[in-house]
């Protein structure tokens, strides 16, 4: 008798020590879940919190045309400045709005998320879809490229346009022709963006598209009504200077950005309205 209560003893020893080894997983496996969940929580990155501000100084709107290698072009930017310069902002903390979040801004001083910018492109580069369409997408960044639907298949393709559309970009209107519209009248004005309206909705399925940039930034006393007739909503222009809540939303001043603006003078242009004239 006392021979088996020995045994006894001696086996249940050897299955604690078994335990204490792992040689048993149940136990072993659960403590295993419970870290692992515990690690997982503690990996987990807190979702980042932006404050919503209403800027009494303004908005830089940025205004881009082409990005590529040509020389002594000041509508022009090297593709490595340009990567540079969407890291900055991406570094940084800007947040690049929308076409909608600029126009509720300019005309009823909504909110908009703090260290507000706007990324423009004009004139619908084949750049824009092979080099800015993937750095804003890799970035999370809004942009809006401004295209002239008589010269799609000259630089872009409609399937390229679609595609932006798609992803991160605004698809808009810079009339039908790249016209200077000034030496136009009020009809001919109309008219030029009324076709390149009706060339978006039957393209790219944009029926009601609200965006516009006047070709040269030039304009005449006729200008806004057709813009207006044709239902633009807003409208680029190429003058110097930041959108201020009030502005007249025909009027949106742009900030100009070519090879010439190195990173020191793009932080000027984001940080001041009263940036170097270079």
């Amino acid at each position: 008798m006392k021979r088996i209560s020995l045994l006894i003893i001696a086996i249940a020893s050897m299955a604690l020590l078994m335990a204490g080894c792992g040689l048993f997983g149940a136990d072993t496996d659960s403590k295993n879940q419970a870290n692992a969940g515990q690690t997982a929580v503690q990996q987990e990155k807190p979702k980042e919190k932006v404050n919503l501000v209403t800027p009494k100084e303004g908005i830089p709107v940025l205004m881009y045309h082409k990005v590529g290698p040509d020389k002594d072009n000041d509508a022009v930017i090297a593709e490595d400045l340009f990567r540079k310069q969407m890291k900055f902002l991406k570094d940084n903390g800007y947040h690049p709005l929308t076409m909608e979040q600029l126009y509720a801004y300019v005309t009823k001083g909504d909110k908009v998320p703090e260290k507000p910018v706007v990324l423009t492109f004009d004139d619908g580069y084949a750049d824009t879809y092979s080099i800015v369409y993937p750095v804003l997408k890799e970035y999370g960044f809004a942009g809006t490229v401004f295209i002239n639907p008589g010269d799609i298949g000259t630089r872009l393709t409609w399937d390229q346009v679609r595609e932006m559309k798609k992803g991160c970009m605004t698809i808009a209107n810079h009339g039908f022709n790249h016209v200077e519209m000034g030496q136009l009248s009020e009809q001919e004005q109309y008219e030029n963006i009324k076709k390149g309206q009706d060339a978006l909705a039957k393209e790219v399925g944009i029926d009601n598209n609200m965006w516009f940039c006047f070709p040269y930034g030039d304009t005449n006393e006729y200008s806004q009504a057709a813009a207006k007739k044709a239902g633009i909503k807003m409208a680029m222009m190429m003058k110097s200077g930041w959108a201020h809540e009030g502005d007249n939303p025909y009027n949106i001043l742009r900030v100009w950005v070519g090879n010439a603006v190195d990173l020191q003078h793009f932080e000027e242009r984001l940080n001041t309205m009263h940036y170097s004239d270079i």
